[in-house]
């Protein structure tokens, strides 16, 4: 099994389009993957990081 995680910026002026990625990114890797694809599944977690 393969586990791929994106990570997008978060705070003050980002956003995060849900619409958009699902429609848009998960078709677009489904296409690059092809056949060997077997499943997929999409988990999201909005975490906080503070800078040290």
């Amino acid at each position: 099994m393969t586990k791929i995680s994106v990570l997008y910026p978060n705070g003050e002026g980002h956003t995060f389009d849900m619409d958009y990625y699902t429609q848009t990114h998960l078709p677009l890797v489904g296409g690059l993957l092809g056949d060997s694809l077997k499943g997929a599944a999409l988990e999201v977690q909005k975490i906080h990081l503070r800078h040290i």
